[in-house]
């Protein structure tokens, strides 16, 4: 006979298999990167190709040359250590600080490769570890606040993680799923610790109790603040929750420890990432002041819309909301009050706001701004849940597995998941015949002598590891190609002029859209020429 015991941890285990394999999934459909996955890449290994430094003109690369080069260049830990000293004193990339970067170098030690899937499966391991901690740590939080329903606590984690939100963000090769799991850390340790006498023994061990849990929570708070600068705008609600609770319970000493932890945080943060700073600073930052004084009514109103879209679309799709709806309808007809869990309540809210703010003074009205606090949105649900369940035990269970139902039914659905690009290899059209050369041009500033080589992380993952590759600085190039036939990509900027000439026939036209609309200065266009006679 199994124990009770050993019954949650079994059912604990299948509801984390099942968010772990549809994850698995959907990271073996992906074949393509994001413009900025593959700059995480290039960032990691600290390369100077596409980071920071061009190719060199008119020179003959291989595809498997540029990708090596481009991306994971050393597959030696030393190399590894050195890259993550590099990023500690600058990782290249201002709005974003090196945490994040370092545990991805971490992940792609022994290998020197340019092969998205192989990168893809190693960045894809690291954050199925970050997910892995997500669900732990968020399966204690909802134990924190709803104790006493432990089948409310299973569903809570499986609904979290079942939603696409979520999933998707373990898909992105970027800092968010890092953020997602120290947000719920950051969470579980701060509700833990807003009543912190319940679990101080005796008064002798107060100031030692007192000096760990102002490390810890300092800690914590460090390691939140790293996963990014949004990540201020979240601390800072905790912050306005801790003094609304401590003035209402007139322990005003409490709010000075809180006051010690934040300060103590940011030391520690500067300590793990000198140039933190540097990030309210950044281009980002600028971009930031423009999105919300150029037009700030329009910029509120698809910030507004953005941000219930992306709620529908995600999380509160129309299943949920009925389910919503019917567990309200069954606590008027049974004239059962909403059971709050205040701080389940705060967290909601605050995950409400967080979502649109950073939509709000987002450069782009997409998921990945929001992405790392969506597992707490089921919080409400589970209220609801609750409450039913005080006066009709047998519905909830119905309701629950309804809600179970509705999740899965997304999480397997392509349309709702985010971050897969699972067609984007086949715009690259050139890349398909290895035999045809490719000449690669990009607007070049001349004034800043200066080449957006950002760009080709949205180019060279797709090089063909057996083709020939020359980056050229004026169209000029073309009329001494030793070749017939060939491949023309160009930069796909208003500026840019299309090479036209009566001399060369155009076989073929395609072009590469990206994955996302997020701004048409990273998309590339293409052609195929022949050399009439």
């Amino acid at each position: 006979m199994i124990s009770k015991k050993a019954q949650l941890i079994l059912i604990f285990l299948v509801i984390y298999s099942l968010a772990l394999g549809i994850r698995i999934y959907w990271l073996t459909q992906k074949n393509g990167f994001h413009v900025d996955e593959g700059l995480s890449v290039a960032n990691a290994c600290y390369n100077e190709y596409i980071s920071a430094k061009n190719y060199d003109f008119n020179r003959e690369y291989s595809g498997r040359e540029v990708r090596e080069e481009s991306l994971v260049s050393n597959a030696g830990f030393r190399h590894a250590l050195a890259d993550i000293g590099r990023l500690w004193k600058d990782n290249r990339d201002s709005p974003h600080t090196n945490f994040y970067y370092s545990l991805f170098r971490l992940s792609l030690i022994g290998l020197k490769t340019g092969d998205m899937k192989l990168i893809i499966f190693r960045g894809g391991l690291l954050n199925l570890i970050l997910f892995t901690v997500s669900f732990i740590f968020f399966f204690l939080l909802i134990r924190l606040l709803f104790p006493d329903s432990v089948i409310l606590q299973y569903f809570a984690a499986a609904c979290a993680f079942l939603s696409t939100a979520a999933i998707s963000n373990t898909l992105f090769l970027r800092p968010y799923q890092l953020q997602e799991t120290m947000f719920i850390i950051f969470c579980y340790y701060f509700v833990k610790n807003i009543d912190r006498q319940n679990f101080i023994c005796a008064n002798r061990d107060i100031i030692i109790n007192k000096s760990i849990t102002l490390l810890c929570l300092s800690l914590v708070t460090a390691f939140t603040l790293l996963t990014g600068y949004y990540a201020v705008l979240f601390i800072g609600l905790f912050g306005i929750y801790i003094v609304c609770i401590n003035c209402k319970n007139k322990t005003y000493k409490e709010i000075l420890f809180y006051i010690f932890v934040l300060c103590l945080g940011v030391l520690l943060a500067l300590a793990l990432y000198p140039k933190f700073f540097s990030g309210f600073t950044s281009y980002r930052a600028g971009g930031t002041v423009r999105t919300l004084f150029l037009d700030a009514g329009g910029n509120l109103t698809s910030s507004l819309t953005a941000a219930g879209a992306l709620l529908v679309k995600h999380f509160f799709t129309i299943p949920v909301l009925v389910l919503c709806a019917a567990g309200a309808a069954i606590l008027i007809i049974f004239k059962q009050k909403l059971i709050i869990q205040k701080h389940g309540l705060f967290i909601f809210i605050a995950s409400l706001i967080y979502i649109v703010i950073t939509l709000i003074i987002a450069p782009y009205k997409i998921l990945r701004y929001g992405m790392a606090v969506y597992p707490f949105l089921i919080i409400f649900p589970v209220m609801i849940v609750d409450s039913v369940k005080t006066k009709a035990k047998n519905i909830s269970f119905v309701i629950i597995l309804l809600f179970a139902i509705s999740f899965l039914a997304g999480a397997v659905n392509q349309d709702k998941i985010e971050n897969i690009y699972r067609g984007k290899s086949a715009e690259y059209v050139f890349s398909k015949e290895k035999d045809v050369p490719v000449y690669v041009h990009m607007f070049y500033f001349e004034d800043w002598n200066y080449v957006g080589t950002w760009k080709y992380a949205n180019l060279a993952p797709y090089f063909n590891d057996e083709q020939k590759y020359y980056f050229i600085i004026s169209y000029d190039a073309l009329y001494s190609s030793p070749y017939e036939e060939f491949y023309l990509v160009m930069e796909n900027y208003p500026r840019m002029i299309p090479f036209d000439d009566p001399k060369f026939e155009v076989l073929e036209e395609f072009q590469m859209t990206g994955g996302e609309p997020e701004t048409e200065a990273s998309y590339f266009i293409g052609r195929k020429y022949k050399v009439k006679i």
